[in-house]
């Protein structure tokens, strides 16, 4: 590993962490083990340093998700490893980095929406594709129901109001998902969605 990747992940982590404004370059400097002037030589400003982290981390969820898919036996099992990912993702990233990305990073924020319409049409396939095979009911807008998700999952991830109730982000974000496998599966398809629940518990 190179020194700009080393500082890209390092880097990365913080701002999952603690969000933009609280990462200064000096952190990222010390977090690394690099002197700030190696730190300007490879990243000549912070906006230059996070426009990589994200393209970075998107670059590398595309990697994973297609090893997953690649290594999977079916649809559903490929979609509740994807489902791990994110979680851990979600549980790994402050509401600090969603509200300064909005606000102090519009157009790397509207950059990383641009995203959104190539995951929408992503799941919509592997939805058709698992109808294919049985488990998703063949009535199923995959369009639709992909967009609806993606929707669901994005309030949930920007929302900040979870202390009102009784349940976390990530407790809502796990309903959401298995009430939406749920919802669209064959009975063949809940069989799956079942045995995978119960692995997990």
């Amino acid at each position: 590993m190179d020194v700009k990747e080393h500082i890209i992940l390092e880097a990365g982590k913080l701002l999952q962490n603690i969000g933009p404004t609280s990462m200064t370059m000096d952190m990222v400097a010390r977090t690394c083990g690099i002197s700030k002037r190696t730190l300007y030589e490879k990243f000549p400003d912070k906006r230059t340093l996070i426009k990589e982290c994200l393209e970075y981390d998107h670059q590398r969820q595309n990697e994973q998700v297609k090893a997953i898919f690649d290594k999977s036996a079916n649809c559903f099992e490929a979609l509740f490893r994807v489902f791990t990912n994110v979680r851990e993702y979600m549980h790994s990233t402050s509401m600090a980095f969603v509200g300064d990305m909005k606000r102090l990073y519009p157009e790397l924020f509207a950059k990383q929406r641009e995203q959104e319409h190539h995951f929408v049409m992503a799941l919509s396939k592997v939805l058709r594709q698992a109808q294919s095979e049985g488990h998703v009911l063949p009535g199923i807008n995959t369009d639709i129901a992909a967009f609806l998700f993606l929707t669901t999952i994005r309030t949930l991830h920007e929302s900040d109001r979870f202390s009102e109730y009784t349940f976390s982000q990530i407790e809502a974000f796990d309903g959401a998902f298995l009430n939406f496998l749920r919802g669209i599966a064959t009975h063949d398809g809940r069989t799956i969605i079942d045995a995978h629940v119960e692995a997990l518990l």
